[in-house]
C-alpha cells in the first residue's frame, strides 16, 4: 500500500513542478507588467482597453492593472521639422524655400494630442509639414522674388508668425523657425547675376566721375592760388626790387659788344641819378 502511494507521489510531481512554475511566471508577469516607467522628456498617456484615460504620466516609475491598462510614451522635448517648400513669389518667380522648424508638444497636453492625432510620427505628417508648407507659400506670394532675400529678416518672422498661430490649436509650441536657403530658378539667378554687374559698373562710374570732378575743383583752387599769388607779386614788386635782385644774380662778368675798335665790355649806368647830372 505505501509503495503504491509513492509511486503515484512521484508519478505525479512532475506536473504539479510544471503547474507551478507556470503559476510563478504568470504571477512575476503580471507583477512586471504591472509597473511602467516613464523617462525624462516624455509623458506618458494612459489607455484602459484602448481608452485614452485623462492626464498624463510624469517622468517616473508608475503602476497601472496587468493586461487591461498600457502605457503611450510622447515625447514633449524640441524636435526638429525640416522640408524644401515649393512657392510663387509675387512677381511669379519659382522659389523653394527651405524652412528649419523647432517645435515641442505641451506636456500637459500630450493626452489631448495623442487622443485628436496621434504619435509624433502621425502629427508631423498631418500637422506640422502641412502648416509649414502652407506658411511658406502665403508669406513667398507677398513679396517678390528679390524683396524675399533683401528682407530675409522680415519673411522668417512672417513665416514663424503663420506657423505659430497655426500650431497653437494643437497644443504645439514652436522654439524657433530658420530660412536655411533660397533657391531659385535659373533665369531669375542669371538676372540678379546681371544686376549685381551692372550696378557695379554704374559704382565704378560714378566713381570715376566724381574722381574727376575732385582733380578738376583741384586744378581750378590751384590756378586761383598762382593767380593770386602774380596779382600779390604784382602789386608789391617795385624798380628798387628789380634792381637788388639783377645785383645778386650778377656774376661779376660784364656783357660784351663788337664796336670799331674790337671787343669791349659794355658799361652800362646802374645809377639812374647820373643822366641828370
Amino acid at each position: 500500500m505505501m509503495r503504491t502511494d509513492l509511486n503515484t507521489l512521484n508519478a505525479n510531481f512532475p506536473n504539479k513542478a510544471i503547474r507551478f512554475g507556470v503559476a510563478a511566471i504568470v504571477v512575476l508577469f503580471l507583477l512586471t507588467d504591472a509597473f511602467v516607467e516613464v523617462g525624462p522628456g516624455q509623458r506618458g498617456v494612459l489607455l484602459t482597453w484602448g481608452a485614452v484615460n485623462p492626464g498624463v504620466f510624469d517622468p517616473g516609475l508608475h503602476i497601472k492593472m496587468p493586461i487591461a491598462q498600457k502605457v503611450i510614451k510622447i515625447n514633449v522635448q524640441v524636435q526638429k521639422s525640416q522640408d524644401q517648400e515649393s512657392a510663387a513669389s509675387l512677381d511669379l518667380q519659382d522659389v523653394q524655400t527651405t524652412v528649419a522648424t523647432n517645435w515641442h508638444i505641451l506636456p500637459a497636453d500630450a493626452e489631448w494630442v495623442y487622443q485628436n492625432i496621434g504619435n509624433e510620427e502621425s502629427l508631423v505628417q498631418k500637422i506640422i509639414n502641412p502648416a509649414i508648407s502652407n506658411a511658406v507659400k502665403a508669406v513667398s506670394a507677398q513679396s517678390n522674388a528679390e524683396d524675399l532675400i533683401v528682407h530675409r529678416d522680415v519673411v522668417r518672422n512672417k513665416i514663424d508668425d503663420a506657423i505659430t498661430g497655426e500650431l497653437k490649436k494643437y497644443r504645439i509650441v514652436v522654439d524657433s523657425v530658420n530660412i536655411v536657403d533660397f533657391h531659385f530658378g535659373h533665369e531669375f539667378a542669371q538676372a540678379i547675376e546681371q544686376k549685381q554687374v551692372a550696378q557695379q559698373h554704374a559704382q565704378q562710374a560714378e566713381y570715376e566721375l566724381q574722381r574727376a570732378k575732385v582733380v578738376a575743383q583741384q586744378k581750378i583752387v590751384e590756378a586761383q592760388a598762382q593767380s593770386e599769388s602774380q596779382k600779390l607779386l604784382q602789386a608789391t614788386i617795385t624798380a628798387d626790387i628789380i634792381r637788388q635782385q639783377a645785383v645778386a644774380k650778377w656774376n661779376g662778368v660784364l656783357p660784351q659788344v663788337i664796336g670799331s675798335n674790337g671787343v669791349m665790355p659794355m658799361i652800362g649806368n646802374l645809377n639812374p641819378a647820373a643822366k641828370g647830372e
